[in-house]
């Protein structure tokens, strides 16, 4: 009998040394998508030392394969308590760009920071996600990274939650 991939959803840093200033109501939460754990944890330390409250997902791509909730049921506690999603999923992998898609779709009012090393795939799935989309080569700076985090959140003056999508 053949296993299914498990479900993503928890924290992958949960275990990881709380950094920054405590835990608080005024802290923005930050979900980083990433598969590479090095760069996860360079990442998480930069936001958390910055003042933000950090979650962890490596996404879909394995091995071992895991499968997006978000994409599988519909649900994702981590994006669902995010008030920023940074992914860097690559959108040259399908499962990626289906897990960027579910987010696009199930949140919306959820800002996401997409980290793209090539500006023409960002320019080619800009019509499947129906949003504004923008990159520059990867890997970012740290002054990039919370620019572009502190940008997502901030939002166009007027524009609604939804429409914050910003590259990097």
């Amino acid at each position: 009998m053949r296993d299914h991939p498990k479900l993503l959803g928890n924290d992958f840093a949960r275990r990881w040394d709380r950094r920054g200033p405590a835990d608080g109501p005024d802290r923005p939460r930050v979900l980083i998508e990433e598969p590479d754990i090095a760069e996860a944890f360079g990442c998480w330390c930069l936001l958390a030392d910055n003042g933000y409250e950090v979650s962890w997902c490596p996404g879909p791509v394995g091995p071992p394969t895991r499968v997006c909730p978000l994409v599988a049921t519909g649900h994702c506690g981590l994006v669902q308590h995010a008030d920023v999603v940074v992914s860097s999923l690559g959108l040259h992998r399908e499962a990626s760009r289906m897990v960027v898609a579910a987010l696009r779709r199930r949140h919306p009012e959820t800002p996401l920071v997409v980290q793209s090393p090539q500006q023409s795939l960002v320019v080619q799935q800009a019509p499947r996600f129906e949003e504004s989309w923008g990159a520059v080569p990867m890997p970012v700076s740290c002054r990039t990274l919370l620019d572009s985090v502190a940008l997502a959140l901030a939002g166009p003056v007027g524009a609604p939650h939804g429409d914050r999508t910003v590259g990097c």
